[in-house]
């Protein structure tokens, strides 16, 4: 079996004909450098999100037997 390396973008390579019916591997080389990966619209609004929060200076215990060790009935 011959290999041959074939690069392009997945939407111009879907639509060769001369690989239909072939078996092929898929290996993503980079990112679309249209668009980095730091700069998806849903990056933004989480990072917008976040900092509309206030920060937290001080030490927080968020270990599972903090968040789940007491209940409404018998407060720690």
């Amino acid at each position: 079996m011959s290999e041959q390396v074939i690069e392009g973008r997945w939407e111009e390579l879907i639509q060769r004909q001369d690989l239909r019916g072939r078996r092929v591997r898929v290996v993503i080389i980079g990112e679309n450098p249209a668009r980095p990966a730091g700069e998806h619209p849903w990056v933004k609004q989480l990072r917008e999100w976040a900092q509309g929060h206030p920060k937290i200076d001080h030490f927080v215990d968020d270990s599972r037997e903090s968040i789940y060790g007491g209940t409404i009935d018998a407060p720690r």
